[in-house]
């Protein structure tokens, strides 16, 4: 609060600090200006300035995954266009992202004057029409509709897991309001149908009783806040479980009931079997992706399955509604516990256990690179991996229980990880982020390294160095110039961005045996940012991308 003054502003950030930030990402533009002055005087908020919009949005956008609400702001036209590649994202892959943006005073907007940063046509909600399709509640701030519109568009957000949209023109932020007397209802709206819900419980029991069963989780279990109860569930039960690369991380990884993550036709065999040869198959907020299923290459016979997704549930082909995940999750844990006859489906098959393929004095290859990183993950890692060989790497690999496994299958939109590693490492400072991305992906995002090193960060970051964008190479274009990248002397970048000997380690392994001693220097520097430039060949991809890449 300004000048004694408590102001539509105020309101706004006191608001956002209530719904879990404590810091706000964005860019500074003459129309945002004066209120990124009430962040400032804020005792709730911290201002985390990025180098760009879009790397607002991402970084935004990671900590939005780890602390459950995130704010940014940018400044009208420019800025917000710039920014919403980024809460599409969002949108598509359930974070919840407040986005403010600053727009011309209102006294202007009704003049219709050509205004720097418009399309020059004097209208000014043009911008704001486009969000509404990557957004879940939307408003263009006026002193009367604040409070209201405010209260919406964030509950909006924490309940749907989805981002909003405030456009909030300079002058309305400076208005005189009064202070919320009540807090936000943040809860999540339950509509479940007693009825419905009761014989959804009955057909269960009567559709589980004896048959061999597996239970295939996915993301929207998480983004739901339901991990916790899918944990509960599976340790009170003894049948055997996989993901979708979705999901990785959501269950244990470690205990001997982990089939492994489920890729439709190029899967391992054992979770293969687990996941298409079960008598019952029990999904949990499972979507297929064409990313995740390998070209929707799933052979599931619906009328084996359970179904429990966000607002109904299914037996079969029979459906439920409307049922909330949480009560089906709920319905579905007193079922399978109530003593009927539950069959784990046996897990079918040997196990791989993997030894390393190369010495430790010879070129890197992927195969061992991804295995290297995982034995070396301890409970505490927030993993985020880009779409390409770092994702398509690290998702058959268990991980050690604990470990937080972020990536972006179905928006894909390279570079996204840089920046949402550093929101999440924000949002989590307890963790260690490991990052792995590619050198195409890094050169679109790359200027949050310098955020990173002011934010005193301690992420490990692995650069896979492979000349290019490898990942397009194995579906198209093996030997084209539109695959390949300009040369960088990537030993620099760092140093560039402001790193010295006493906030970064920079490394390089082009072997095995580097690679190890390099994530042994990272351990050992527990304080400082870890830059490792690891080499592998230009067309050394893992197993399963060139499978997947095979289909496409």
């Amino acid at each position: 609060m300004s000048n004694n003054i408590y102001t539509i502003a105020d309101y706004l950030f006191e608001r956002v600090a209530e719904a879990g930030a404590t810091e706000v990402f964005g860019v500074p533009g003459d129309y945002n200006l004066l209120f990124l002055d009430n962040i400032i005087a804020s005792d709730k908020l911290r201002w985390v300035g990025n180098t760009n919009e879009l790397n607002a949005g991402y970084a935004a956008d990671g900590y939005a995954r780890e602390r459950g609400f995130a704010a940014m702001v940018t400044t009208f036209g420019v800025g917000e266009l710039s920014a919403i590649n980024a809460t599409a994202g969002s949108y598509a892959e359930f974070a919840p992202v407040l986005h403010i943006t600053g727009a011309p005073k209102t006294k202007l907007q009704d003049r219709k004057l050509v205004l720097h940063h418009s399309l020059g046509e004097g209208i000014f909600d043009n911008f704001a029409k486009m969000a509404e399709s990557v957004t879940v509640a939307q408003a263009i701030i006026t002193p009367e509709n604040a409070a209201a519109q405010i209260d919406n568009v964030i509950t909006q957000i924490v309940k749907k897991q989805r981002p909003g949209y405030l456009c909030l023109p300079a002058d309305v932020s400076q208005m005189p309001i009064y202070p919320p007397s009540t807090k936000l209802d943040l809860q999540r709206d339950n509509n479940t149908s007693e009825q419905a819900l009761s014989d959804f419980k009955q057909a269960l029991a009567k559709f589980i009783d004896g048959k061999q069963t597996t239970l295939l989780a996915d993301i929207k279990v998480k983004s739901l806040g339901l991990k916790q109860a899918l944990n509960a569930l599976v340790a009170d039960t003894k049948i055997p479980y996989a993901t979708l690369s979705w999901g990785k991380s959501l269950l244990n990884e470690q205990d001997e009931r982990w089939a492994g993550v489920y890729y439709a036709k190029v899967s391992n065999p054992i979770v293969k079997d687990a996941v298409e040869n079960a008598e019952c198959l029990i999904q949990v907020g499972v979507t297929f992706t064409d990313t995740t299923s390998s070209g929707f290459s799933q052979q599931i016979d619906q009328s084996r399955t359970v179904e429990i997704s966000e607002n109904n549930s299914m037996v079969g082909d029979k459906l439920f509604a409307p049922i909330s995940m949480k009560d089906g999750l709920q319905a579905l844990h007193e079922v399978l516990t109530s003593g009927i006859n539950v069959i784990p489906k046996p897990l079918k098959g040997e196990r791989e256990v993997y030894e390393q393929q190369a010495a430790d004095d010879a070129p890197l290859i992927q195969q061992d690179l991804w295995h290297i990183v995982a034995d070396n993950l301890t409970e505490n890692s927030l993993v985020f991996a880009e779409q390409g060989t770092s994702y398509n790497g690290m998702g058959p690999i268990a991980l050690p229980d604990g470990v937080t496994f972020h990536g972006q299958p179905l928006w894909g939109s390279i570079g996204y990880t840089l920046p949402a590693s550093l929101g999440a490492g924000i949002a989590s400072p307890n963790k260690r982020t490991i990052l792995l991305i590619g050198d195409g992906s890094t050169l679109l995002t790359i200027q949050d390294i310098a955020v990173m090193l002011r934010e005193k960060l301690n992420p490990v970051i692995l650069l896979i160095n492979n000349s290019g964008y490898t990942i397009e190479r194995a579906i198209h274009g093996e030997n084209e110039i539109y695959n390949d990248i300009p040369k960088i002397d990537w030993q620099s970048v760092p140093h560039t961005f402001g790193a010295t000997e006493d906030t970064c380690v920079v490394l390089k392994a082009k072997t095995a045996g580097e690679l190890k001693s390099a994530i042994a220097t990272a351990k050992d520097t527990p304080n400082k940012m870890v830059f490792l430039e690891v080499v592998t060949a230009v067309m050394d991809i893992p197993p399963v991308l060139a499978k997947q890449a095979a289909l496409f």
